[in-house]
């Protein structure tokens, strides 16, 4: 009897050693145009993963902080969002200006229209339509419609789609200058509204349900590198000049 109780402990041991042992929410994203899809992963204590489906590279969204994960030959170099904005704004004239480390009513206001209007569902997830207008300089009175969802399980999901989506913005900033602090103001405005699942019928959500996740699923694969370090890189790129210059 001992014996058969020994085999058993170790089998359970064995079980809980190799399986997911991170329980969460997993919600898919498709990008009608490009045919591509975005995963978000999201551990019950709000900490997440996002990726496009194939990419090697992702972002980590850990105590409230957003960390980009580049892969290169299979290494991970790690950066951590906030650390790259302030690495920009000392190798370009500032543009960001401490904007990550603000409260949300001390953090610039985007001058847009938001118009409330029907319900709809997307991904299985219940909404509402607003009408959004001022996003296009060029033509103001253009509006395009976000289906957001108030719904708390997708909380999480939102957050940490926003902060992938400043993390796109971010490293555009010598291209769009002052524009990327109105994009992210722009961005934080619309997700405070909540979690938006259709954007235009081009960005919707696809479905959104439990997970369980590898125990290291949710951690740096490295060191993040320190803004010193960053702005080296910066700088060492822009000595080099844009792919295929001729010196």
């Amino acid at each position: 009897m001992r014996r058969m109780l020994l085999w058993a402990y170790i089998g359970i041991a064995l079980m809980l050693a190799t399986s997911p042992v991170e329980a969460g929410l997993r919600a898919i994203y498709i990008d009608v145009a490009k045919a591509k899809q975005l995963q978000i992963d999201v551990y019950d204590n709000g900490d997440a993963r996002i990726a496009e489906v194939g990419n090697e590279d992702y972002g980590l969204l850990l105590g409230g902080e957003f960390y980009i994960v580049d892969v290169e030959g299979g290494k991970p170099t790690v950066a951590r969002l906030k650390d790259v904005a302030t690495a920009m704004d000392q190798v370009l004239p500032p543009i960001f200006k401490g904007l990550f480390d603000m409260a949300v009513d001390q953090a610039p206001k985007a001058e847009l229209k938001i118009d409330p209007g029907e319900a709809g569902s997307a991904g299985g997830r219940d909404g509402r339509v607003y009408h959004v207008s001022g996003l296009d300089s060029s033509n103001p009175a253009k509006a395009t419609d976000y289906l957001i969802s108030a719904d708390p399980e997708l909380k999480p999901v939102g957050i940490a789609l926003e902060a992938f989506m400043n993390a796109a913005i971010v490293p555009a900033a010598p291209l769009i200058g002052a524009g990327a602090a109105e994009l992210i103001a722009e961005t934080r405005t619309i997700f405070a509204l909540g979690t938006p699942i259709d954007v235009g019928g081009r960005f919707r959500l696809n479905l959104a349900g439990k997970a369980a996740f590898p125990a290291a699923y949710f951690r740096l694969p490295a060191r993040p590198q320190s803004v010193e370090q960053l702005v080296a890189a910066m700088k060492l790129s822009m000595a080099k000049g844009p792919p295929g210059d001729a010196k």
